[in-house]
């Protein structure tokens, strides 16, 4: 029985040290950065520059939950558990790739984000492998150096996670961009016709594909001059959640804290329960004990 109570001990203690802490990174927790929606946030976007310098961008694919911050550091590690304001979360950032020209000049930017079943991230990228949502989902925006540019997709990828063919930069080699810009297409499970000239420059957003090992979705959108807004875009199709019953795991913060007041009001009860029976069974004992002496 102690050794119960120790347990349910620690296990207090530890939910005291992890719940404090954010569990993932709603796209809504952006939202007074993000310098697309109005005029005031672009002040909001230089804040949060200001908090973190490696700040890159912002980064929207239309009727999904991709709606974020874009960083970038000195290696492909940092951000795969950090948010863009410096802080530990498990779901990571939305980032460059370490060698990519931070003002997006490279023929190709490959961004990464993780996949989440909740569909944060670039959860709902796997959306794109699904025929009807490709045909009837083509644009996104991308916000740097001061302005939102438009995102024109055309294909969606299921690659390995080590072909050194996709995963690197190509510079301004007229020649070199359209082998690159080729064997993208050869790999596409679904594509459209999108040209792809010597002066445009395309993105990658790289996440991983659950069922196959080191299997890599990435969804291939141009830039544009062109800002498509979301409202001109939207289908009158019923766009099914894999998981709609978890459609986001978001919990306000201080709603997660009740929530854990509450579980450790539970804990503490539970164990002063277990506690009084103890007590209460050893005193049965010992009157048991004294009546059998008598």
């Amino acid at each position: 029985m102690r050794t119960i109570l120790k347990i349910i001990l620690g296990g207090f203690f530890l939910t005291l040290y992890i719940y404090p802490s954010p569990i993932v990174v709603n796209a809504s927790e952006y939202e007074i950065y993000n310098p697309t929606t109005d005029r005031e946030n672009i002040d909001g976007f230089s804040k949060l520059q200001s908090m973190n310098p490696e700040v890159r961008g912002w980064i929207s694919i239309y009727d999904t939950q991709i709606d974020y911050p874009i960083v970038q550091s000195q290696d492909n590690i940092k951000y795969l558990d950090h948010n863009a304001v410096g802080d530990y979360v498990v779901t990571g950032s939305i980032f460059m790739d370490y060698r990519c020209n931070p003002d997006f000049t490279d023929f190709n930017t490959i961004i990464y984000g993780h996949h989440v079943p909740s569909g944060v991230m670039f959860g709902e990228i796997k959306k794109f492998t699904d025929q009807d949502f490709f045909d009837n989902h083509k644009y996104g925006s991308i916000y740097y150096d001061g302005k939102e540019r438009g995102l024109e997709i055309f294909g969606i990828l299921e690659v390995d996670a080590y072909d050194t063919k996709i995963y690197h930069t190509v510079g301004e080699n007229e020649v070199e961009d359209q082998v690159y810009y080729q064997y993208l297409l050869s790999k596409a499970k679904f594509k459209r016709d999108v040209a792809v000239s010597a002066n445009d420059k395309i993105v990658l957003l790289s996440t991983c594909f659950v069922d196959v090992t080191n299997g890599r979705h990435i969804l291939l959108a141009k830039i544009t001059d062109k800002v498509q807004k979301e409202s001109d875009t939207r289908v009158s199709i019923i766009d099914k959640a894999e998981f709609p019953f978890i459609r986001s795991i978001y919990i306000p913060r201080h709603l997660l804290y009740f929530l854990v007041c509450i579980l450790l009001f539970l804990v503490m009860s539970l164990t002063m329960f277990l506690f009084i029976l103890l007590r209460k069974k050893q005193e049965k004992e010992r009157r048991i004990l004294e009546n059998k002496k008598m």
